[in-house]
């Protein structure tokens, strides 16, 4: 059966608004609930309003089943939490929590099966790094994944690595947000963009791509993982789940993200421990606890460990970035 042709549709650029009742009115939901099952093709001159400055960071939380469509633009998309499919014409991508894919401009791409799939959408204009890419194109991993003429490149993130790279995207979204006139919020923008590139870029260049297949066969394991970030687990546990021995077990982990199951686990529930940091509010005593370290001088180990500076050192940094 033939589709429908391809219609051109402006999206206008995601904006809240405080009702008087205090209920936020989002403008472009009902307007992306409208189109998202039809193919559309989302313009420059929708998203980026001042032409020097084609950068913008759109959380969609939660996303919506979303048809074929394609940008002029490049998207660069970092799945924070829940579960999706990614669809092209040819193939699907599995989505989940670490999951980094870059959509270049023209390619086809859209959601399925959504479960509480939160993301955020990184899009800029080629023309913004244009002339600036000083040394990136001599970046093995970032030929290999933002310059790439057909396909969606993608990666799947390890605890740590979210951990690191999260606080950059929220840094990047509150600046591109930020419109206001000798503030220096565009330069540091795109500071922040730059910095991202380069680091997706060296974690894709160091990552093997059966790696991630690997990761992904390991799902089960790794979503009991998530279910229990409030306590150990141990190796009997997983294997239980997983439904192989203890030695394949331990070998696809290893394979894939280079650290035993436990170890994995151990990173995972740092990550944790670091989005509890940056809620601010909470003792280290509770975060060590709610994240299922008894003791909080190997609480404190742990995190020197897989972050490499004392869990009061990351939020005295965390701090101040964002002050």
């Amino acid at each position: 059966m033939a589709l429908p042709p391809i219609r051109r549709f402006s999206v206008p650029y995601r904006k809240q608004v405080d009702k008087p009742s205090g209920i936020v009115l989002d403008k472009q939901e009902a307007m992306f609930n409208h189109f998202a099952m039809s193919e559309t093709i989302l313009t420059e001159n929708s998203f980026f309003y001042e032409p020097t400055m084609q950068l913008k960071v759109i959380k969609r939380d939660p996303e919506i089943p979303y048809r074929l469509h394609s940008h002029e633009f490049d998207e660069l998309v970092f799945v924070v939490s829940g579960r999706g499919v990614n669809i092209t014409r040819s193939e699907s991508l599995l989505l989940r929590e670490g999951s980094v894919f870059f959509v270049p401009p023209g390619v086809e791409h859209g959601y399925a099966d959504v479960d509480n799939l939160v993301l955020y959408n990184i899009i800029f204009g080629r023309r913004i790094i244009g002339r600036n890419m000083i040394d990136l194109t001599e970046l093995p991993g970032y030929c290999s994944f933002f310059l790439q003429e057909a396909g969606i490149p993608n990666l799947l993130l390890s605890p740590s690595q979210i951990a690191e790279l999260l606080p950059l995207v929220q840094l990047l979204e509150k600046e591109a947000d930020d419109q206001s006139t000798g503030s220096g919020s565009r330069i540091l923008a795109f500071a922040y963009l730059l910095e991202l590139l380069v680091d997706i870029s060296r974690i894709y260049d160091l990552t093997p791509r059966e790696n991630n297949q690997n990761a992904r066969r390991l799902w089960e394991v790794i979503s009991y993982m998530d279910q229990h970030l409030d306590t150990p687990l141990t190796t009997e546990d997983l294997v239980q789940v997983a439904n192989m021995s203890t030695s394949t077990l331990n070998r696809c982990f290893k394979q894939s993200t280079g650290l035993s199951p436990i170890e994995f686990h151990i990173h995972k529930r740092i990550a944790t421990a670091c989005s509890l940091i940056q809620q601010r509010g909470l003792s280290m005593g509770q975060i060590s606890e709610a994240c299922g370290f008894k003791d909080p001088n190997y609480f404190s180990r742990q995190f020197r460990k897989v972050m490499g500076m004392s869990p009061k050192q990351y939020q005295r940094i965390f701090t101040s970035r964002f002050t």
